[in-house]
C-alpha cells in the first residue's frame, strides 16, 4: 500500500507494501555483503602467522580467552541497552547483541575500529528510524568503555608504580584527563549562547556541532552514566582477562599491574586505521611488552592470539549477519 492509497504487488499478483519492498532489498543486500567481506576476510588474514601463534598456545587457555571474549559481546550490548532506554528507545537485548556481533564482522574487514560502530548506527536506525539517538548512544557507549579503560590503567599504575615505564603511564593519564575535559565542557550551558555569536568564536563552535553534541547527552542522567560506568567496568575486566588467559597459554608471567595499565593503550590504538587491527595490533604490543621484558616474538604471539579470537567472533557474526539476511528475504518474499 503506498502513501496515496494505491497497493503494489509482486511477481505474483499479491499485495506487497513498500516496506516489505524495503526490508526485502535490505535483506538481499546484507546477504551479498556478507559473502563478499566474509570471503575477503577468508583472504585477506594472514592465517599461516595466526595458527602459528596459535600453536603455541595452550588450547584450554585460548578457550577461556574466547569465552571471556564472547561474554564482553552479551556485557557491552546490556550497557548500549541502557543507553538507549535513557533515549526513549527499547530494543530487544537479543537483537542489540547481534549487532554487537555484526560490528566486530565489520572490524575486522574494515580499515578502521570505527567500522563496526557505523554499522549498528546504521542497522539501529534502519529499525527505529531515529539516526540521531542511534549514532549518539554509539559514541556515548564506545566513551565509557574507553575511558573506564583508562581509568584502570590508571589507577593501576599509581597504586604499582613498577607495573609499566612512567612514559606510558604518563600517556594514560593524559587520554584519561583529556577524556574527562571533553565530557565536563560538552556538560557546560553555554554552547547554544556561544553558537549563536557570529564572530570567529562562534563559527568555529558551529563548525565543531558543539551544540548539537551538548544537546545529545542532556538525555544521560546520573544513573544512567553510574550503569553504563559499572557495566563498561566489568567487560573491561573481561577485556585484562583474555589478555591475561592467551599471556598465560604462552608460558608469561607477568603481574595483574602490568595488564592493567598496557592493555588500555592497546585498546586505543587498535581505532587507528588498519584491516583488522593488523599491523597496528603488533606494533603496539611489542612496544608496549617489550618494555616490561617481554620478548618481540613473545609479544607478537600474544597480539597474534588476542587477533584469532577477534577473527573467531567476527566470523560468527558475519554468518549471524547472513543468516540475518537470508530470513529478511524470505519473510518479505
Amino acid at each position: 500500500m503506498t502513501d496515496d492509497g494505491r497497493q503494489t504487488t509482486d511477481d505474483g499478483g499479491l499485495p506487497l507494501s513498500s516496506s516489505n519492498v524495503k526490508r526485502r532489498v535490505r535483506g538481499v543486500v546484507q546477504i551479498t555483503i556478507s559473502l563478499v567481506l566474509l570471503a575477503l576476510i577468508l583472504r585477506q588474514v594472514h592465517w599461516d602467522e595466526v595458527w602459528t601463534a596459535l600453536r603455541r598456545i595452550e588450547p584450554v587457555w585460548l578457550a577461556l580467552a574466547w569465552g571471556l571474549f564472547l561474554l564482553g559481546v552479551v556485557i557491552r550490548s546490556a550497557r548500549w541497552s541502557t543507553l538507549l532506554k535513557a533515549l526513549g528507545i527499547h530494543r530487544p537485548r537479543r537483537e542489540l547483541t547481534l549487532w554487537y556481533f555484526v560490528g566486530g564482522f565489520f572490524n575486522v574487514i574494515l580499515p578502521t575500529g570505527f567500522g563496526g560502530d557505523a554499522v549498528r548506527v546504521a542497522e539501529l536506525a534502519q529499525d527505529t528510524h531515529q539516526v540521531g539517538p542511534a549514532l549518539n548512544s554509539v559514541v556515548v557507549d564506545r566513551y565509557l568503555g574507553i575511558i573506564v579503560l583508562l581509568a584502570m590503567g590508571l589507577v593501576a599504575g599509581i597504586l604499582w608504580p613498577g607495573a609499566a615505564p612512567v612514559g606510558v603511564l604518563l600517556m594514560t593519564a593524559a587520554l584519561f584527563a583529556a577524556g574527562l575535559l571533553a565530557a565536563w565542557l560538552l556538560r557546560r550551558p553555554w554552547w547554544p549562547r556561544l553558537g549563536g555569536r557570529a564572530d570567529l568564536i562562534g563559527r568555529a563552535v558551529r563548525a565543531g556541532h558543539l551544540p548539537v553534541m551538548a544537546e545529545a547527552i542532556k538525555p544521560y542522567d546520573r544513573r544512567t552514566i553510574a550503569i553504563g560506568l559499572v557495566i563498561s567496568l566489568a567487560f573491561n575486566v573481561l577485556q585484562i582477562g583474555w589478555n591475561m588467559a592467551i599471556a598465560r597459554g604462552l608460558g608469561l608471567s607477568l603481574p595483574l599491574a602490568t595488564y592493567l595499565v598496557l592493555v588500555p593503550l592497546t585498546a586505543l590504538a587498535l581505532l587507528l586505521p588498519a584491516f583488522g587491527g593488523l599491523g597496528v595490533r603488533e606494533l603496539t604490543y611489542v612496544g608496549l611488552f617489550g618494555q616490561v621484558g617481554v620478548p618481540a616474538p613473545t609479544a607478537v604471539a600474544l597480539s597474534l592470539g588476542v587477533y584469532g579470537i577477534t577473527v573467531a567472533t567476527g566470523l560468527v557474526g558475519g554468518v549471524m549477519y547472513l543468516a540475518t539476511g537470508i530470513r529478511r528475504t524470505r519473510l518479505h518474499a
